[in-house]
């Protein structure tokens, strides 16, 4: 683990495959037989509203479907996924005791021309329910990658690519606004779960 003279960069940590691609792509599937989504919207705390920025561009999203095959292993491997960022990969347990779990798993569908506009993920309206908490550390897990379009965006040009099985974590604060470019053809399916 790097302690000193880190970039923002540095503090991205890519699991390529963590999640078996088989697990990732059953997944997918049922989501695609799920009938119900609801549009994305973020919080405005000046007005009290939620509000879709692109309303008509906007993805749709579904929180934690217990329907799911492989539910209760990606819950599994989101634990580990932060576990290695946490105390193997990026900071180091000693100084970074004070988290206190993960949501639940909300799943992300982007239909062609669908986006996700550019954004950070902290705050304390993110996740519904019980527990709350503001998110420090975002988990971005891609479910299929037959799709074209969609690139996850940060730092306003970096491209990361995500496969089928993949995971992405990366602190939730101001310092890490990142976005989904439109969906040129195909449905692309991810989950992201905050640790906080």
């Amino acid at each position: 683990m790097k302690k000193h003279g880190m970039k923002l960069k540095d503090y991205v940590l890519r699991l390529d495959q963590w999640i078996p691609k088989h697990w990732a792509e059953k997944t997918a599937s049922e989501l695609e037989k799920k009938e119900i989504w609801a549009r994305h919207t973020y919080y405005n705390s000046k007005t009290k509203e939620f509000k879709s920025l692109n309303a008509e561009k906007e993805l749709d999203v579904t929180w934690d479907d217990d329907h799911l095959t492989y539910k209760q292993e990606l819950y599994h491997l989101i634990w580990k996924a932060i576990e290695k960022y946490i105390l193997i990969e990026k900071i180091g347990g000693e100084t970074f005791s004070f988290w206190n779990g993960f949501s639940k798993i909300r799943f992300n569908r982007y239909r062609k021309n669908q986006i996700m506009s550019k954004h950070v993920d902290h705050i304390k309206s993110l996740f519904p329910g019980e527990p709350k908490g503001i998110p420090i550390l975002s988990i971005l897990g891609a479910l299929n990658d037959n799709y074209t379009g969609g690139e996850l965006i940060m730092f306003d040009k970096t491209k990361i690519e995500l496969n089928a099985g993949d995971v992405v974590i990366f602190p939730s604060n101001f310092l890490y606004p990142h976005l989904i470019k439109p969906v040129k053809k195909g449905t692309r399916y991810s989950f992201i779960s905050w640790c906080y």
